[in-house]
C-alpha cells in the first residue's frame, strides 16, 4: 500500500482534532438554528393567541347572556352577540330593574330606528339598576298572552286557556310606540320579575365607571 493510501486511511492527531472541532461547530450551529426556529414558532403562537384573545374580547364586549323563550315554552339562558350601533368604544350590558323603571325613553336623534334613554329619575329603580342617560336599548323583556293548549286538550277538541309568556324583544329598528308597549308589558308578568334591558353604552360616557 502506498504512503498516500495510508494517509487517506489514517488521520494524524491534528487532522482528527480539526474534524472534531468542525463537527462541534456544526452541532452548535444546528442547535442555534433549532433554538431560533423554536423561538420564532413560540413568538408566532403568542401573536396568534393575542389576536384570538383580542377578537374574543371584542365579541364578549358586545355579548349578553339573556333568557330565550323556546318553542316548547321553556326558557334557556343563552349568550347573544349584538352588532354595535354606536361606535368602537361602546359595549353591551344587561340591567335588571323592578317596575316602575323611572326612566324616560325617546327616539335616537342620529340612529334611525333606535331607542335611547333620555332621562333617569334620581333614586328610581332604573338608576339603582345602573341605567344611564344616553344608553341605547337593544332588547328588553316583554310579556304576551297566548292560548296554552296541552296535547290532551287538542286531542279532546279543547281551546286551551290563556297564559302569559315572557320573552326577549329585539328593539332594533322597531317603531318607538312598539318599544314602549314592550317595555310596559313587563307589568303583566304574573311572577312580578324585574324587567331585563340589554343596553349599548359608549365607554366615553362620563357617568360610566
Amino acid at each position: 500500500m502506498s504512503s498516500s493510501s495510508e494517509d487517506a486511511l489514517f488521520l494524524g492527531g491534528e487532522d482528527a482534532q480539526r474534524l472534531r472541532e468542525e463537527a462541534q461547530k456544526l452541532r452548535k450551529e444546528i442547535e442555534q438554528f433549532e433554538k431560533k426556529k423554536a423561538d420564532m414558532e413560540q413568538e408566532e403562537r403568542k401573536e396568534i393567541q393575542a389576536e384570538l384573545e383580542e377578537k374574543q374580547a371584542a365579541i364578549d364586549r358586545y355579548s349578553a347572556t339573556i333568557p330565550i323563550l323556546k318553542p316548547d315554552g321553556s326558557t334557556v339562558a343563552e349568550t347573544i352577540t349584538f352588532p354595535p350601533r354606536l361606535d368602537s368604544n361602546s359595549k353591551i350590558l344587561v340591567c335588571e330593574a323592578s317596575l316602575p323603571l323611572g326612566i324616560l325613553l325617546g327616539e335616537h336623534e342620529s340612529l334611525e330606528g333606535m331607542t335611547e334613554v333620555d332621562e333617569v329619575a334620581a333614586g328610581s329603580n332604573g338608576e339603582l339598576a345602573g341605567i344611564q342617560e344616553g344608553d341605547v336599548i337593544r332588547a328588553c323583556t316583554a310579556c304576551k298572552m297566548e292560548m296554552d293548549q296541552p296535547t290532551w286538550q287538542l286531542l279532546a277538541g279543547g281551546i286551551g286557556r290563556p297564559k302569559t309568556f315572557r320573552y326577549m324583544f329585539s328593539v332594533d329598528n322597531k317603531p318607538f310606540e312598539q318599544v314602549m308597549e314592550a317595555v310596559g308589558s313587563n307589568r303583566l308578568d304574573p311572577e312580578g320579575r324585574p324587567a331585563i334591558l340589554v343596553l349599548e353604552r359608549t365607554t366615553t360616557n362620563t357617568k360610566d365607571k
